[in-house]
């Protein structure tokens, strides 16, 4: 691993820059919500794909900003929910925008590494892990945690990408600063490695695609997201102004738009 690649799983600069705060996570998934074409949105079809206890005790690690809960509320039952990220101020975040939902208790909330969870065996129906495996270092570890935590016949909901997602904005970050920050993260935790690394704590592991692609019509966009990665945050003026250009140069040979080609889904496992 490289020390750029590196950085995806370091875990002092995750907490202390790329989310110390939402404002990096909430460019990129602006991205998302702009253009994203897909018959059911991100976070309903998430919350989809498993069967929600009513008064349910889920934890999700990892929370970020507590998008996911903004987004489902009065899509799932009365749940009571307990909310952690590596990073106090994604908690602080998460606690503004999640306690005031109707329908959705907050039990608990703190900063904790998912690797070594501060809570009791056989406590939770269901743990959620959104797009957040691979920033872990090691993600078995992770993974033995969420089984632990879980109740028999609880549910870990992991989301993450496949080797294909993102493809177009990974090659214009390629192309203007030499490497992209999507680069590494299929083979952390993906589509392609996540079933092999979750069947070392949990029986039962299978794959969804959540069916979606967006066609970019702001060059700014794609832009603004790829300087809000960790490719984009080490970048010089010059690599900068590199990215831009080539951007632009990707808009034109499309005739002013950039298909953009994803591959987002959930392992569901028990």
């Amino acid at each position: 691993m490289t020390d750029r690649e590196g950085l995806g799983v370091n875990q002092d600069y995750l907490r202390e820059r790329q989310y110390k705060d939402p404002a990096n996570l909430s460019a990129r998934m602006a991205l998302h919500a702009k253009y994203s074409r897909a018959d059911v949105p991100w976070y309903a079809w998430l919350v989809g794909q498993i069967h929600w206890p009513v008064d349910g005790r889920v934890l999700e690690v990892g929370c970020g900003s507590g998008a996911l809960w903004v987004n489902v509320v009065g899509l799932v039952p009365h749940l009571m929910l307990t909310l952690t990220d590596l990073s106090e101020g994604m908690v602080s975040a998460a606690s503004a925008a999640v306690g005031p939902l109707v329908g959705l208790d907050v039990a608990g909330m703190g900063a904790c590494d998912a690797q070594m969870l501060p809570f009791d065996d056989d406590c939770f129906d269901v743990v959620v892990a959104n797009h957040m495996l691979y920033h872990v270092p090691d993600p078995c570890r992770a993974a033995a945690e969420f089984a632990r935590v879980l109740r028999p016949g609880g549910v870990l909901l992991a989301a993450t990408n496949g080797p294909q997602h993102l493809r177009a904005i990974a090659d214009v970050s390629r192309a203007a600063l030499g490497w992209s920050s999507l680069d590494s993260t299929d083979g952390r935790f993906g589509r392609s490695t996540g079933e092999h690394i979750l069947l070392s704590a949990f029986a039962s592991v299978t794959w969804r695609l959540h069916p979606s692609t967006m066609v970019c019509t702001d060059p700014a966009d794609v832009i603004a997201f790829i300087a809000s990665s960790p490719a984009g945050q080490g970048a010089s003026d010059g690599e900068l102004i590199a990215l831009r250009e080539a951007v632009e140069t990707r808009f034109a040979e499309e005739g002013g738009q950039m298909t953009i080609t994803t591959e987002a889904g959930c392992f569901v496992a028990t």
